[in-house]
């Protein structure tokens, strides 16, 4: 009776390793998946930022343009997307 008490233990104890093996490389399998997410998400947010700086530098070197020449069509593109411009000295050489 002891010995059959043992035997379906173990068995139940295998089981359960089995089980548990199961869970733990479906999880890490979700874990990694769940990395690459974050990776690519942080590679977006990066390339965002440096595309941001170029897009800085190139309105602020239309707003030059427009008023070093005057130029009334960079102006109204630039109010147009909500950027207005204001006419001091410091900017005009």
């Amino acid at each position: 009776m002891n010995e059959k008490l043992v035997y379906q233990a173990s068995v139940l104890f295998s089981a359960l390793a089995v089980v548990l093996l199961v869970v733990n490389v479906s999880l890490a399998s979700i874990n990694r998946s769940k990395q690459n997410d974050v990776a690519q998400r942080q590679s977006t947010i990066v390339s965002g930022q440096t595309l941001a700086q170029l897009n800085q530098g190139l309105v602020r070197a239309i707003a030059e343009t427009s008023l070093k020449n005057n130029d009334l069509q960079l102006r109204d593109l630039l109010s147009s997307q909500g950027i207005s411009l204001k006419n001091d000295s410091s900017t005009k050489k």
